[in-house]
Formats: C-alpha cells, sequence, structure tokens
C-alpha cells in the first residue's frame, strides 16, 4: 500500500494521517482507534514526529540570518559577512573644570602650586529618574596653575558613564587562545589594550581596515563570542602582529547601563583633585557642562543585527552611495533613532561634492557638537575619491495643537483639569510613536481627534486647530535674511494672518517690541500693537509668504532682542492648508509640547443643560 504524503507538521494532522495509514491495513479496517489504548501509542508517535518536525525546521532555519532565532547563531552567519555586532555604549559628557587653588599652598609654602590634577577613575554622579549615573575619566588629567589668579582651568573634559575596569590575560600557548572579556556589557568602542613584553608595554589600537594592517602593526580585532562577551582576537604575524608567550594582556573599559543617563543634566562632583604639593583640594571647584550625556546604547540586538548585517555588507566597508552612509553611520553612532543621507546638489543651496548626512538621536533633538566632531571625524575614513561628508543638524517641524475638548459632567467624576492631564498625557505618548520623531513621518489628523476623543469616555467630541512652526535662531545686531521651508502648504487667507511670529526688538525701533505676519496675498508685514490693541505696521519689504510651496522669505532685518527668548529663537508659525502632515528628507516632525494648549469644555447640549442648543457656535479647526 502506498504511504500517506506527510503535509503538515501539526500535532493533531499527524495523528489523523497516522490513523488513515492504519485503516488502509487489512488488520485494523474496523478498528476504533480512539476508544482502544492504541491511541496512546499514536499519541507517542505524532508528538515524536511533531518533535523531529519541529527540530528540524529549527535546524534548517538557523541556517539564515533572516529566520534565526538563537543570538549566537545570528553573530556568527553575521560574521561570515564580516560584521560584528556592536557593544554597549557608554554614555559620553563633556567638562569644563575650574580649580580656584589657595595662595600659599605652592612650594615652600609661597604662591600658588604649580599645576593641578585630576585623579582618573569616578569623576560625577548624574542623577536619573531611574537612579544615579557614575561617570568617569580613563586617565590622570593634569594642568598648569595660572600664576595671577590661581586657576586651573580642564577644558574638553570627557567622561564615560560607568567604571573602568581592566581585564588581564596571559598569553600562555602556542595555540590560538581565546581572550574573552569579562563584562557581557562592556563598551568597546572606548577600550583601550596594552600588550606588555617583558620591561616595554605598547597601545594596540582596533584593525578596522585590514588595507593598512602588516606583519607588525599592533592591532586587535573584535568579535561576540558564543558567551554574548566581547572577544579580542590578535594577529597571526601576517596579518597583524603575533602574540608570544609570555605577553600581559591589558583591556581597559567601561560597563555600560545603555541609554538611561542621556540627556541627564542634574550631576555633582564625585572626583579626586590634588595639587603639585600632592595636597588634595576639595573646595573652590567648579564644573560647567559643556554638552550632556549622549550616546549611550545598549548592546544591539538580534533584530538589529539581522537587519543591519546584509546592508553593512553591500557597503564592503565603504560609504559610496547615500544608502551606504545610512548603513555605516549606527556602527559610528548607535543612539540614532532616524537618519537620512543625500546628495549636497540636492541641498538649498547646493553643496556640490559633498554627501550630507542627518542624524536624529534618540534622547535629543540633535546632535552635540562633540558628538557631530565625532561622527563627522569618522565617517570620512569610509567615505570614497573625493566625496566629502557633511554632517548637519535635522530641520524640526514642531505641530502646534489647541484643542477645545468637550465632554459630559454627568458620567464623569474627573474634573476639567484630570481631563485635560489626561489628554496631554495621551498626546505625549503619541509623540513617542513610530510616526513621530523620524524623517519621513507623517501627521494624521483623524488620528489625533481619534486619540482625544478616546482619552476619556466623557469625552464627546473635540476641535482640535493645527499650527505648523519652525524656530530659528538668530544672531543679534546682524542682518536677518532666511528662508523657512515648511514642505507643506500654507493656508492663504485674507480676513486673518496665516503666519505669524513672537516678540522681537529692532535696530531702529527702539525698545518697541515688533511682529511678523502676512496679508494673505504673499506679503510679510512688519508691525508692533498699541496699547488699545490696534496694529501700527511699518512700510518696507520685509519679506514674501509662498503659500504653494510652504516657504516664508525674510529680508534685512536686524533684531536686537527677541522677547521672553533665552536663547533667541524667533518662531515662524504657520497655518497649513491641510490639516495633515509630511516632513521630507532633512525635517522631522514632534509635537509642540510646550505649546500645546487643551480647553476642556462642558458639552451643554449633551449634558442636558442646553437642550436646543440655541446661543452654541460651533468652533471650527481653523482661526
Amino acid at each position: 500500500m502506498a504511504l500517506t504524503q506527510v503535509n503538515s507538521l501539526e500535532f493533531n494532522e499527524i495523528k489523523a494521517q497516522l490513523i488513515d495509514y492504519l485503516k488502509g491495513q487489512s488488520e485494523f479496517s474496523d478498528y476504533d482507534f480512539e476508544g482502544s489504548s492504541l491511541s496512546i501509542l499514536l499519541d507517542v508517535l505524532a508528538y515524536n514526529s511533531y518533535y523531529s518536525a519541529v527540530n528540524a525546521n529549527l535546524l534548517v532555519n538557523e541556517n539564515f540570518l533572516d529566520t534565526a532565532v538563537l543570538r549566537e547563531n545570528v553573530v556568527k552567519l553575521a560574521k561570515l559577512i564580516g560584521y560584528t555586532p556592536r557593544s554597549a555604549r557608554s554614555a559620553r559628557a563633556t567638562f569644563t573644570v575650574k580649580v580656584q587653588t589657595t595662595y600659599g599652598t605652592g612650594a615652600n609654602g609661597r604662591g600658588y602650586p604649580q599645576s593641578v590634577q585630576i585623579n582618573k577613575g569616578i569623576f560625577v554622579s548624574f542623577v536619573g529618574t531611574d537612579g544615579n549615573f557614575i561617570f568617569s575619566i580613563p586617565k590622570d588629567l593634569i594642568v598648569s596653575v595660572n600664576t595671577l589668579d590661581g586657576v586651573a582651568t580642564f577644558n574638553g573634559v570627557v567622561a564615560y558613564e560607568g567604571v573602568f575596569i581592566t581585564d588581564t590575560f596571559r598569553k600562555e600557548s602556542s595555540e590560538r587562545q581565546r581572550f574573552i572579556l569579562a563584562n557581557e556589557t562592556a563598551d568597546t568602542s572606548s577600550m583601550s589594550v596594552e600588550i606588555t613584553r617583558g620591561t616595554l608595554t605598547d597601545a594596540y589600537l582596533q584593525g578596522d581596515d585590514i588595507t593598512a594592517i602588516n606583519n607588525v602593526s599592533k592591532v586587535f580585532f573584535l568579535e561576540e563570542s558564543e558567551y554574548k562577551r566581547p572577544e579580542l582576537i590578535f594577529g597571526d604575524g601576517i596579518l597583524g602582529e603575533a602574540l608570544v608567550n609570555g605577553d600581559v594582556i591589558e583591556a581597559t573599559y567601561t560597563t555600560s547601563q545603555g541609554n538611561g543617563a542621556n540627556g541627564l543634566t542634574s550631576y555633582s562632583f564625585a572626583g579626586t583633585i590634588k595639587d603639585s604639593q600632592n595636597q588634595p583640594i576639595t573646595s573652590g571647584i567648579t564644573l560647567t557642562l559643556d554638552a550632556v550625556p549622549d550616546g549611550g546604547a545598549a548592546k544591539e540586538t538580534i533584530d538589529s543585527i539581522k537587519y543591519s548585517a546584509p546592508k553593512f555588507y553591500s557597503a564592503f566597508g565603504r560609504a559610496v552611495t547615500t544608502k551606504d552612509y545610512e548603513a555605516i553611520i549606527p556602527q559610528i553612532y548607535p543612539n540614532v533613532q532616524s537618519i537620512v543621507a543625500f546628495g549636497g546638489e540636492e541641498a538649498d543651496p547646493p553643496e556640490y561634492g559633498k554627501v550630507i548626512v542627518v542624524i536624529k538621536p534618540k534622547n535629543a533633538d540633535k546632535l552635540s557638537i562633540s558628538e557631530k566632531d565625532a561622527v563627522q571625524k569618522k565617517i570620512r575614513s569610509y567615505s570614497v575619491g573625493a566625496v566629502e561628508p557633511k554632517v548637519m543638524d535635522p530641520s524640526i517641524l514642531y505641530i502646534d495643537l489647541v484643542s477645545f475638548v468637550y465632554f459630559n459632567p454627568n458620567i464623569t467624576r474627573r474634573t476639567q483639569e484630570e481631563i485635560s492631564q489626561i489628554v496631554y498625557r495621551n498626546l505625549e505618548a503619541l509623540n513617542l510613536a513610530a510616526e513621530f520623531n523620524k524623517f519621513g513621518g507623517k501627521f494624521k489628523y483623524s488620528k489625533v481627534q481619534k486619540i482625544i476623543d478616546e482619552a476619556e469616555p466623557a469625552i464627546t467630541s473635540n476641535i482640535t486647530r493645527v499650527r505648523m512652526r519652525k524656530n530659528v535662531p538668530v544672531t543679534l545686531s546682524q542682518r536677518f535674511n532666511y528662508k523657512v521651508c515648511f514642505g507643506n502648504r500654507i493656508n492663504a487667507q485674507l480676513e486673518t494672518p496665516t503666519f505669524e511670529t513672537n516678540g522681537f526688538k529692532r535696530a531702529d525701533g527702539g525698545n518697541t517690541v515688533f511682529y511678523l505676519n502676512d496679508d494673505g496675498l504673499g506679503t510679510v508685514r512688519l508691525f508692533s500693537v498699541n496699547a488699545d490693541g490696534s496694529k501700527s505696521y511699518v512700510g518696507g519689504n520685509w519679506g514674501t509668504v509662498d503659500y504653494t510651496m510652504g516657504e516664508v522669505t525674510i529680508n534685512d532685518l536686524i533684531i536686537t532682542e527677541v522677547v521672553n527668548s533665552t536663547d533667541n529663537i524667533i518662531q515662524f508659525s504657520v497655518v497649513p492648508e491641510s490639516n495633515d502632515l509630511i516632513s521630507l528628507r532633512e525635517t522631522y516632525l514632534t509635537i509642540g509640547i510646550d505649546n500645546l494648549v487643551v480647553n476642556v469644555i462642558d458639552d451643554e447640549i449633551s449634558s442636558g443643560s442646553n437642550t436646543s442648543g440655541t446661543g452654541i457656535i460651533p468652533e471650527s479647526s481653523y482661526s
């Protein structure tokens, strides 16, 4: 008799196929399989077949990067195409430290000390909602003391999240010896490796480009071991200098707590400082945070490896196309939330011979100056030919919402303020969703309305007004010419201006506060507000509004002060033609939480206080 074709891996179907096979045998043609003990034997056979099929299926899946599940196998498959998973990364913060020494503490009790030293190790403690984060410096820092005022100034002190740990190994065999770090969350990006041979100690660098490595290059390579910990690989005498028996290897690194410290601003000094007389200094220490902690990230996940490895392989370790840059940069700067790269010829104005790279970090609007410099310096090593990479800040398109939320007070015990806070929290959560804070994001008006309506059962409806805003920094007392592109059409209204700015003072206006708006025909107007609320317009060509292109151009404006702004920001705010918005190229969307207004109003019709609706004027989504 022909065997039954196996076409399923499900237990019940395997058992049914076994029964069908036995029924085809004359000995079991009229047998009651379910009512007999033979059913147990069939269960065992079906289970055995099922487990064998599952294991075989898993075995095959683990041989392919797309379908592998176990991290060990994913790492090995990525290794075959030259990809090393990213280690955990410690956040980094930059400080300026000033130490006021005491007169009479110098040599022989005269003058100021000659120098001041900050000892390596623990430096500062940052305070976060999830606890404190210790930051350390990798080596002693020494600067001279100013002989006039006794101040020692340390500029650009970089501190790393975590405590520096040193793993020590010894080369003891002629065979390949494994050197696996002790910590799974070791940050290998800031790791230093030193080899002591006899009385000589040499620093070894990580080998990134094998074309630049010969038989005497003092380099090491990194892999991830099956223990999920970084492993050091040294040369074989052909590709990198080989180790000899007796060599002592010291690897110094920090362990990372991921991105928990990113963006923190509250800190206290926790280090040790001494003067040239080896006397401790405990007072007169001033720390200035130049760059907030940034760059902290957990070890690369399985999903990230499976996504990034093929893209990295396609670039062959070189950045040729814009997609190559987008694939390589996450390895350089893992705290990337979104990235876009485009040719300089597409920029406005064009920058020929350049590739523009725009990065949105996970915890901030833009990269810090130090992070931007580090990324730009590193990416140059991947560029080919005369192409120059340029890292630019993203352009943020803020979505400012004013929502009139109507509710029925008869079916809730919550106050208007409580309902308002619930709406706030829901919109803040939306702001963290996938469609926001990324390049190419979309804002859907209907989704926002739905989120507001569903925030509380007592909410009956909402009317939400939408404005687009871009913040433009200005240099005071200098001629201001600027073009702001919103990337979305602007609504043109003759009756009411749709473009407006915050207040500022200008060079020839004294203490008068001025504003900008439009006339609905494409002309920008400059005006001040009189005591009675009327506007006084100032003649001149102040700029234009292109409603179709979504652009506002400002001409020859000299601003001496921005009112109620500590960072000299002029806010350009417009009403969009459509309440659905998109972001293009280097622009990403985010809800302007700081400008969010939620007005909770008694729905008089639903509550029954005004059953006829007499005297009620419905709100509009437009101003």
